[in-house]
């Protein structure tokens, strides 16, 4: 056996022992705890003709925002004047939308689809602007309700708060946009039919933006009843005080 010095024996034994460290690092570095998947659940509940209320349970941190939404996908007739303009794909229309928060795990709201035209009769968003854009439209029989949280920039920080307490989001509600923007979706589907049946026709001030008229104008400011022109010479005589020096 030959016998090395101890410099030697040091340094090969350090070569010995360093792989092992590493094996073991490396080990501990692809060691990843296991992630339960979050719990998202929607339920929607007819509340009246139009008006549909929306409920979840959502194991969220408090205060979290969800945003709802219902539409309907439309395909635009063919025959129709003007249409092939449009992309032949199917478009939509967004009938409603509200926001939520999640208190102790629940969040809820309510959305009404429908909205009355001139002549009173109940119409659906893209049934009043149909005419306008002298198209016509074959709508789907179901109306498709979204929840979605947002803002989606925060998606990243809210996976790491809840992967801190051993919950995950389930990968089919995570979802991308085409700038690559992550988010997190739920969607369910509902047979809704079209809107029927009249009410009492709108006002002239209520034909606008639910009278809120056109919220792109800026409104005018009242006049001032206050003459505030700065006097061009003193209206005294009397010798300036100190305090008129310092201001």
């Amino acid at each position: 056996m030959t016998c090395l010095p101890p410099a030697l024996h040091r340094i090969f034994a350090m070569c010995l022992v360093l792989p092992l460290l590493l094996v073991s690092t490396g080990c501990n570095g692809l060691w990843l705890p296991q992630l339960s998947d979050l719990p998202l659940t929607m339920q929607i509940t007819p509340v009246k003709l139009g008006v549909y209320a929306i409920a979840g349970e959502a194991r969220l941190p408090q205060d979290t925002q969800i945003t709802v939404a219902a539409i309907r996908y439309l395909e635009v007739d063919d025959v129709s004047e003007g249409a092939t303009l449009f992309n032949p794909t199917p478009t939509y229309s967004i009938l409603a939308y509200q926001s939520a928060k999640v208190t102790k795990g629940k969040w809820q709201t309510q959305l009404d689809l429908w909205q009355v035209a001139k002549d009173g009769k109940y119409r659906e968003s893209w049934q009043l602007e149909q005419s306008r854009l002298g198209l016509s439209f074959q709508p789907s029989e179901k109306v498709m309700f979204l929840a979605t949280l947002t803002p989606i920039d925060d998606l990243s920080a809210l996976e790491q708060q809840l992967a801190r307490q051993g919950m995950r989001l389930t990968s089919g509600t995570v979802r991308s946009t085409p700038e690559g923007q992550r988010y997190a979706q739920m969607n369910r589907s509902l047979a809704i039919a079209l809107p029927t049946g009249t009410t009492t026709p709108p006002t002239s001030t209520d034909e606008v933006n639910f009278g809120w008229g056109d919220r792109y104008l800026i409104p005018q400011e009242p006049q001032n009843p206050y003459d505030l022109q700065f006097p061009g010479d003193r209206q005294t005589n009397a010798p300036p005080i100190p305090d008129e020096f310092l201001r």
